[in-house]
């Protein structure tokens, strides 16, 4: 057994477990170079550990066991460039995905610190928004039912796809119908039939390239405010005054407000660390 290697020394020279070992041995991409019959003990040669070496640094650059065993196979200076090109292909493509995660978390952790930092519950703030394409669930959704909730929002997500999930993000929304306006304006609580609305849920479409037909939001002026809380009657105050501040100042709400999650629950367990801003479209009289 001179200079042969133990299971476990070689393990421990490349800093794989045993269990990897057995595995690749299994599967025939690396057997060791002696088993002892009658004890069943793997022994490899010192040669053996560069080929470890090249099997973990390909895993590392994202190939199967199947195609190292392949490259394994049989190999000559033009099958090891191509195969190397093929891992500078992979390479840059997980540059890419990076990227595109790196730019998407900084756009939330934007927004996240721009509303922590800029909004309180009386801000009223008049806006330009350009068109905005969206996907709307396929059902409504009651308010109360928390769970049938969330639901929707994962199925909305599905839908749209993308790199990283979309909470913590603040794309998620729902619409309040205009036919509610006007008891909205005169009531002092919260409407019975408005506290069982079924909400209409729906997600942005952004920089995504989702398979569903997509819907527009209109581009124009939106008059809009902000409130903390998950509590559907948290939100009536702050729509009474943005409809009051129309009145006032000669603004005409023209189709149905929508309201998006700015700073979701995704991000604290503290219900009125969540956020949300009301968007009521407007022109002048």
């Amino acid at each position: 057994m001179e200079n042969k290697l133990s299971i476990g020394e070689m393990a421990k020279l490349r800093n794989v477990t045993v269990d990897t070992l057995r595995h690749y041995d299994k599967i025939g991409l690396l057997k060791p170079i002696y088993t002892d019959p009658k004890t069943g003990y793997r022994y490899y040669s010192i040669y053996q550990y560069e080929v470890l070496g090249t099997i973990k640094e390909l895993r590392k650059i994202g190939f199967s066991l199947e195609e190292i065993k392949q490259f394994l196979t049989d190999r000559n200076v033009k099958k090891s460039v191509q195969f190397l090109q093929k891992s500078m292909n992979n390479i840059q493509e997980k540059i890419k995905e990076l990227q595109n995660i790196h730019k998407i978390l900084i756009n939330r952790l934007n927004n996240i610190e721009h509303f922590t930092n800029s909004y309180q519950n009386s801000d009223i703030v008049i806006k330009q928004f350009e068109e905005r394409e969206y996907i709307q669930l396929d059902r409504p959704i009651d308010w109360e039912d928390k769970e049938n909730l969330y639901f929707g929002l994962l199925e909305l997500e599905n839908m749209i796809g993308g790199d990283i999930p979309v909470l913590a993000s603040n794309k998620f929304g729902e619409f309040i119908k205009k036919e509610y306006f006007d008891e909205i304006r005169l009531t002092s609580a919260f409407p019975d039939n408005l506290s069982a609305y079924q909400s209409q849920l729906f997600i942005l479409v952004q920089d995504e390239e989702p398979e569903q037909p997509t819907q527009k939001l209109e581009k124009g002026l939106y008059i809009c405010s902000y409130y903390g809380g998950l509590e559907r009657e948290k939100m009536l105050p702050q729509f009474k005054k943005l409809l009051q501040y129309c009145d006032n100042h000669g603004y005409i709400p023209i189709s149905d407000a929508v309201q998006i999650m700015q700073v979701d629950i995704s991000l604290t367990d503290q219900y009125d660390e969540a956020y949300y801003e009301i968007q009521i479209p407007i022109q002048k009289r």
